[in-house]
């Protein structure tokens, strides 16, 4: 399963990418809003782990909707 992780704390990040990683998972990573809207529009991810607060000025909800926009639109 390829999976995009959008979290910008970088603790956590390594922490969850590991764990996915180690269940055979496929992990791509984003370290801001800007960037994880960028990826998950840009790439078919059969799932996306978000983080509700992120810097740059797009959150997790707002990722989460244009994704759910994209896939009623697309």
């Amino acid at each position: 399963m390829k999976i995009l992780l959008v979290e910008d704390d970088k603790q956590t990040a390594d922490y969850v990418a590991k764990g996915l990683r180690e269940h055979g998972h496929t992990v791509d990573r984003a370290d801001n809003g800007r960037d994880g809207l960028f990826m998950a529009a840009s790439e078919n991810f059969d799932a996306i782990v978000l983080d509700r607060m992120l810097p740059g000025g797009i959150d997790g909800i707002k990722i989460a909707e244009a994704v759910a926009k994209s896939m009623v639109d697309g």
